[in-house]
């Protein structure tokens, strides 16, 4: 193996914090879906909104890096406290969010790829 190969390979640890977090907001985006046919999905997709919130913190606390990403998964918990409080539309504003912090994670991961491979 090459040099470079071998440090990557010892400096990877396992981050639990963003893997709760994706887990969270993949699931968020299928039960997103459903909610609009089944009363059950909505309950699941507050619930992992909320779990995708806590773990943005968690991992913006750990590492210092208040990045937007980490904003945008507050806008779906915002949404779902407008959906349970205020009115049911809130529930498409927080999956409308969701899809919003996606597409920029899905953006911002791209570039980081490709800027690496251009090095």
């Amino acid at each position: 193996m090459a040099e470079s190969e071998t440090s990557i390979q010892k400096d990877y640890k396992l981050d639990l914090g963003a893997l709760i977090h994706s887990g969270a907001g993949i699931l968020a985006l299928v039960l997103g879906g459903l909610m609009y046919f089944y009363a059950w999905a909505l309950f699941l997709f507050a619930g992992l909104m909320i779990v995708s919130a806590i773990s943005a913190v968690w991992i913006s606390w750990a590492q210092n890096a208040w990045v937007l990403g980490h904003w945008l998964a507050m806008l779906p918990v915002i949404g779902v406290l407008v959906g349970y409080l205020v009115a049911p539309w809130g529930f498409t504003l927080a999956y409308v969010c969701l899809w919003i912090a996606f597409i920029h994670f899905i953006i911002r991961g791209v570039r980081t790829m490709r800027r690496e491979q251009g090095e």
